[in-house]
């Protein structure tokens, strides 16, 4: 039987520009995806980092996790990266994932699988059908960009000195 091999298109809501299509086996899993995308766009495989399968409209179902996580509070069932196949998605009718890659700020990554052919005996997959245009930073430290969300908001006030109403006074308490 020969392999069959998707296309994912890869699209990013920070850069308007980026664009990428890989070419990947039936076989893959989601930890084979996820070492693509991190090697190709060049993210820290050790980062924090999570699919999740969506629905037409980009809503979340199920998580996939680098380790087997359990959260009972969770409304999102959990599933190890490894050994969850991307041909099982589509059996289940899903097209479509969200690459979370800085889980700490919620920046994600979307991707949706556009094609679906037979391999090509002279290509190598997974590999890099199409580039465009540059992907969005990954903070690798895990820190969140802005650091100091209160203080960036108070410098607009920096030049305020307070009231000078004198019918308003901290002595009458």
């Amino acid at each position: 039987m020969t392999n069959k091999i998707f296309t994912v298109r890869v699209l990013s809501d920070e850069t308007d520009d980026f664009v990428r299509d890989y070419e990947i086996s039936a076989d893959t899993d989601m930890l084979g995806m996820h070492n693509l995308l991190c090697d190709d766009l060049g993210y820290d495989r050790q980062g924090f980092s999570s699919f999740f399968a969506a629905d037409d409209a980009w809503n979340k179902l199920q998580e996939y996790t680098m380790m087997d996580m359990f959260d009972e509070d969770s409304q999102v069932a959990t599933v190890p990266m490894e050994g969850a196949q991307i041909r099982s998605l589509l059996a289940e009718g899903i097209n479509r994932l969200i690459f979370m890659f800085d889980v700490l700020s919620g920046r994600s990554l979307y991707m949706e699988i556009t094609d679906m052919k037979n391999a090509d005996a002279s290509s190598t997959y997974p590999r890099v059908a199409y580039a465009e245009g540059e992907p969005p930073l990954q903070d690798a430290d895990g820190e969140i960009e802005n650091d100091d969300p209160f203080g960036d908001m108070m410098s607009e006030f920096e030049g305020f000195e307070g009231t000078e109403d004198e019918d308003y006074g901290y002595d009458e308490f």
